[in-house]
């Protein structure tokens, strides 16, 4: 922008403002082509957030008709907090206004805003770190295609999604101020973006940190060699002022999940005695079994998906569709059957077929190392092309930084098969074993790898590579990749075996004829992706190639930027589209009306829900307990779906629920068990509360988690000694006290009781320290914990109304909170806007600021 003292001359520079004009709207028209069933009434169903609306269907339901939200909820789990359920914006806040704006408003049934979002995070990124704008268009589809963020999307994980949009503008910013070329540009991209993505997703934010780390590690090299402490210094202060704001606009949630976290199996260590026999890692400090963290580990030879697609078989249900080998091959084999069978030829062959295409929409044709997967990790032929080609052609730190860090990542990725690096950073790096699936990593790769591509890319265009360093460059590149892949196509089907280890789970139920098909299958997808790869590291190469010949032979002209450009751009949408397509596609969007009820009432749910008393609980035995979040959506479960339920409630499901003890069943006021058979109801279940007549303290966890086995709950209590001063009671037991639920809101209970002297009242509610309060008549009065996870008090004698309400602590720091956003706006908007109005500042002032940078 040309820019005087007078605003009347103000005057806007076209040619520069074009390429981000054509940038949102190439954008805008790729994520609705892509997601383009949107425009036809339909909407995307993804999976992890049915399971989501079943979790959070309580408190949304409270939302509604109180107009605020309740941070607890009791339908899954015998409850828990919704800190990590509901999100922590409240609806139709400034905070969340901004984080709808960001991605066009998109949700969990819209993915056109979150894919722009993916484009234009990656687009500011690249344009941070110095990319030519058009060349960060294409950078913005090679990245934001990359086909893991593309494979979320319809997985539910909508807020990691989110957050991998939002961070990576960050990493953009970190560098423009690092560089001290557009803090004007950095500090907004910090301060907007990481308020936005810092905490929707803890794990990713972790990841990025770690990239974020490693390319701090350069930048002090660089300065360290230069001898520029002082810029070292400013810089490192400004990021590290940013990052204390951003702290200040999440103080309340960061506040509310820290205690949290404490009481999670993430962050939370069992009290109890371990009796693992297969010695699984038990982290010293709180958080997941090293076992669990490495569940989901990326395969060592799995790794070349990032070139070769389908190099492991693509899913575990993958549809091969009706032109492939499997079809073939089975159809045949069918065919033959129902001809034996007497089948005329035509009818046989019509049923055959109708039999193959069923196996083949779903066919187990994924052969790694996980037990499942939902597609590969692809970054794709023409981005793993120019990565190796950066290797070779850009200088400096930055290009080990990049490289390191995707070599970091390759290797977290494969956990469990280099187990001497998964536990060095799981015992030595702070909060990594509060994550799992450590093959997620491999997002950092996916950033790393092509923005290097791009940093040479870049470099070629401004004429910096000499032809003979390009030249033989582009010959490795080529060579190294080409052959690769060739080996692969010609050698492929010889070099593996093509099984895995989960195969056997199913291998009886299809015999060996249609295994060995499939198997086939398995070979004929390894083989067409490895030549698909071949063919597009072929062009990539040609293009460029060309492109720095015409250069060298003929100078520097427009239209060989134009062509580099549309070639690269159709190479990329070619390379991308077409696989991101086998795992996000059209089948993923369904109608409105399919979508608005993921979990019709059964028989049983309706049944039930006749029955109109307060806080009882259901067990769902035909579901797994802790993948069971329909029957939350109605009801109160014992089980649910959450990855961050309570350590002690872990433990009652390991040591009592999974072994059917009676007495822990009917403590939770269990009034029904579904079981095959259909509904039982419990007649032992004990209700909402009751007064014990003792209460039994012991020393050690294993002592109060073992007696729960053998005391009768209806009159005793067992709770650990550090509870005696709150749940002291001496007075004599009376046959007439009572105590009952009067009124249910997730976050407020209410009871009646009538005791004639002072009484221990037990709650069949999930004790949760210092958040909970009691109120005798007004008055509170402290909460002890009994039977290992619920809530007990002393009740004075008398008639009394006893509340109990849940109170986060950290929302009395919001209000501080969202002093800080509305700082922090101001502060990136006067960043943004300073090309303009630093041109009013007194002229000694501009001299001294010149000076200064």
């Amino acid at each position: 922008m040309k820019i005087t003292n007078n605003w009347s001359n103000f005057k806007i520079d076209w040619k520069k403002v074009a390429p981000y004009l054509v940038a949102l709207v190439a954008f805008i028209a790729v994520a609705m082509i892509y997601c383009s069933p949107m425009l036809h009434d339909k909407v995307l169903h993804a999976g992890d957030v049915d399971n989501w609306r079943g979790t959070a269907n309580e408190a949304r339901e409270y939302y509604q008709q109180h107009g605020e939200r309740t941070w607890w909820t009791n339908s899954m789990f015998g409850g828990m907090p919704t800190y990590q359920v509901t999100g922590s914006l409240p609806s139709g806040d400034v905070r969340s206004a901004i984080a709808d704006a960001a991605h066009l408003g998109s949700n969990d049934q819209n993915p056109i805003g979150l894919v722009f979002a993916y484009f234009v995070g990656f687009f500011l990124m690249l344009v941070c770190f110095g990319v030519n704008p058009w060349l960060s268009i294409i950078g913005a589809f090679a990245i934001g295609m990359s086909s893991y963020f593309f494979l979320i999307i319809p997985a539910g994980h909508i807020t990691k999604a989110c957050a991998l949009s939002f961070l990576a503008p960050v990493i953009g910013g970190f560098y423009a101020i690092m560089r001290r070329k557009k803090f004007w540009l950095g500090i907004p991209m910090v301060l907007v973006y990481g308020f936005l993505g810092s905490t929707l997703h803890p794990q990713m934010t972790y990841y990025m940190g770690l990239l974020m780390g490693v390319l701090i590690c350069a930048e002090l090299f660089i300065h360290i060699r230069a001898r520029l402490w002082k810029q070292f210094g400013i810089s490192v202060g400004v990021l590290a002022l940013c990052f204390l704001m951003i702290l200040g606009t999440k103080w309340s949630w960061m506040s509310m999940n820290n205690s949290y976290l404490k009481q999670t199996m993430r962050g939370g260590h069992s009290e109890l005695t371990q009796k693992d026999d297969k010695g699984d890692k038990q982290p010293a400090s709180g958080g997941l079994s090293l076992e669990y963290v490495t569940d989901w580990s990326y395969g060592i030879d799995e790794t070349l998906t990032l070139l070769v697609p389908n190099m492991m078989g693509g899913a575990s249900g993958y549809n091969v569709g009706d032109n492939s080998v499997l079809y073939d091959q089975f159809k045949a084999k069918m065919a033959t059957e129902y001809r034996k069978q007497g089948a005329p030829k035509k009818t046989a062959d019509e049923y055959a077929g109708k039999s193959a295409h069923q196996l083949c929409s779903q066919a187990p044709t994924y052969w790694g190392d996980k037990q499942f997967t939902s597609g590969a990790v692809y970054v794709g032929a023409v981005v793993c092309f120019l990565f190796i080609l950066g290797l070779i052609i850009v200088p400096g730190p930055y290009k080990w930084a990049l490289l390191f860090a995707t070599l970091m990542s390759i290797f977290l990725a494969w956990g469990r098969h280099m187990m001497w690096l998964t536990e060095f950073f799981y015992d030595y790096f702070p909060m990594y074993n509060k994550f799992r699936t450590v093959e997620s990593i491999l997002v950092v790769a996916e950033v790393t790898m092509p923005l290097l591509g791009f940093l040479g890319l870049q470099r070629i265009v401004d004429g910096k590579v000499e032809w003979k360093k390009l030249h033989l460059g582009l010959w490795i590149a080529g060579g190294v990749l080409g052959i690769g892949c060739f080996i692969l196509a010609i050698c492929g089907g010889d070099l593996f075996s093509f099984k895995s280890a989960y195969d056997e789970r199913w291998i009886g139920q299809v015999g060996d004829d249609v295994y060995n098909m499939i198997i086939a299958q398995r070979k004929a997808m390894l083989t067409a992706d490895a030549w698909r790869s071949f063919a597009f590291v072929m062009l990539t190469c040609a293009v460029v190639y060309g492109y720095a010949w015409l250069r060298k032979s003929f100078g520097n002209k427009l239209q060989y930027n134009i062509a580099l450009f549309a070639c690269l751009i159709a190479l990329v949408l070619a390379d991308m589209i077409p696989v991101n397509k086998r795992f996000f596609n059209d089948d993923n969007f369904v109608t409105q009306k399919e979508l608005d009820d993921p979990y019709k009432p059964q028989a049983w749910e309706k049944e039930i829900l006749k029955d109109k008393t307060l806080g009882y609980r259901v067990y769902n035995k035909t579901r797994k307990i802790d993948q069971d979040s329909r029957t939350s959506y109605r009801l109160k479960s014992l089980s649910g779906y959450s990855a961050v339920k309570l350590r002690r409630y872990q433990d009652l499901i390991d040591r009592h629920i999974l072994l059917n003890n009676p007495n822990v069943i009917n403590m939770l006021n269990t009034k029904y068990i579904i079981t095959q058979r259909g509904i039982e109801v419990n007649p032992d279940a004990m209700g909402n509360a009751w007064f014990v007549e003792n209460v039994l303290f012991v020393p050690t966890p294993d002592d109060e988690s073992n007696a729960l086995y053998t005391l009768d709950l209806h009159r005793t209590a067992v709770a650990d000694e550090q509870f005696r001063d709150v749940l002291s009671c001496d007075a004599l037991p009376t046959e007439s006290d009572v105590i009952t639920m009067t009124e249910y809101q997730p976050n407020k209970l209410t009871y009646k009781a009538s005791n004639t002297n002072d009484r221990v009242a037990v709650f069949s509610e999930i004790y949760y320290p210092e958040e909970w309060h009691l109120y005798v008549d007004g008055k509170e009065t402290p909460i002890g914990r009994v039977n290992y996870v619920l809530r007990a008090a002393v009740i004075p004698a008398g008639k009394h109304t006893i509340v109990m309400e849940f109170v986060p602590k950290a929302l009395l720091k919001d209000k501080a909170s969202y002093a800080c956003v509305i700082l922090l706006l101001l502060i990136a908007l006067g960043s943004i806007t300073w090309p303009l109005w630093k041109e009013f500042l007194p002229k000694k002032v501009k001299a001294l600021l010149a000076k200064a940078e």
